[in-house]
C-alpha cells in the first residue's frame, strides 16, 4: 500500500510540474497592443512587429512555437504567415486578438497565392519565415 502511495504522489508531483511550466504569453512578458508577436522557446525570444515582415529575425524563423495578433479590428487587421521568406509559399492566417500555441502542431499552412503551394499542408510550429497584415483570411489575400 505504500508503495502505491508513493507512485501516485510521485504521479501527482510530475503532473503538476507539467502544469505549471510557463505559457509562452507568460515567459515572453507579453505581446504589445497592435503588434503581430512570435515567440520561440529556442531563444527564450519574443519578436513585435506591427508592421510587415519579409525575413524574420533567426531566433523566431523556423523556431516559432507561440504568436499572438495584438491587431484591433478594422483595416488590415488579420495576419497572414508564410511559410518561405519574402511572404512566399503557403499561408496561414490569424486573425485579431488571438493567440495560437503552435507546439501541438493543430496549425497549418492551408492558404495559397498565385499558385505558389510549398509548404501547404504542414505545421505552421518551427516552419513559419514572414508576415503580412491583411484585410482578412482566405486564398489570394493580401
Amino acid at each position: 500500500m505504500n508503495k502505491l502511495r508513493t507512485l501516485l504522489a510521485g504521479l501527482a508531483i510530475a503532473g503538476t510540474a507539467v502544469v505549471a511550466v510557463p505559457t509562452a504569453a507568460q515567459a515572453d512578458g507579453g505581446c504589445g497592443y497592435t503588434n503581430f508577436c512570435a515567440y520561440s522557446d529556442d531563444y527564450n525570444y519574443l519578436y513585435q512587429n506591427a508592421g510587415n515582415s519579409n525575413d524574420w529575425p533567426y531566433q523566431v524563423k523556423n523556431k516559432v512555437d507561440w504568436v499572438r495578433n495584438s491587431g484591433s479590428a478594422g483595416g488590415r487587421d488579420h495576419v497572414n504567415i508564410y511559410y518561405n521568406e519574402n511572404n512566399t509559399g503557403a499561408y496561414a492566417c490569424i486573425g485579431y486578438g488571438t493567440e495560437w500555441n503552435l507546439r501541438n502542431n493543430a496549425n497549418t499552412f492551408n492558404w495559397t497565392r498565385n499558385g505558389d503551394a510549398s509548404g501547404q499542408g504542414r505545421a505552421v510550429h518551427d516552419n513559419a519565415a514572414s508576415h503580412r497584415w491583411v484585410y482578412g483570411c482566405g486564398n489570394g489575400t493580401w
